[in-house]
């Protein structure tokens, strides 16, 4: 087994409708920014919803209340996180149209940008690719 090269790029994509698993995500994000990786999140599917301003609604488990009952860090907090860290995120242009998402609709919590998923994958096709 070889020795992981540092500087490899790591693309994140998240397509769940599971808020855990969009919030592990960029919890992940931002753990590898922190260790000096390249990384940058695809927000697809089902997952879009999580970046819309009502994101609340689709908590349907009401995990964000419980991470911060147990002082861990909220969405917010965590794209806050990605933000400082300036984790690249971009959001599937695709799956905004099929959900019916008014770009107006989207967070402005950090900064998401559209990006077709043949765009995002050409661009990390030499580093390592995450489903989430």
């Amino acid at each position: 087994m070889g020795k992981p090269n540092s500087n490899s790029s790591n693309l994140i994509i998240t397509f769940s409708n599971d808020f855990y698993k969009f919030y592990y995500a960029l919890s992940l994000a931002s753990t590898l920014k922190a260790t000096d990786k390249d990384v940058s999140i695809f927000i697809s599917g089902y997952a879009c919803h999580f970046i819309k301003k009502n994101w609340q609604d689709y908590d349907k488990e009401g995990i964000n209340e419980k991470l911060k009952k147990k002082k861990m860090g909220s969405i917010e907090e965590m794209l806050a996180y990605c933000k400082e860290l300036e984790v690249e995120i971009f959001y599937c242009e695709s799956a905004i149209e099929f959900l019916n998402i008014n770009t107006k609709e989207i967070t402005n919590l950090v900064s998401i940008k559209p990006k077709s998923m043949y765009s995002v994958l050409n661009s990390y096709k030499q580093g390592e690719i995450i489903f989430i």
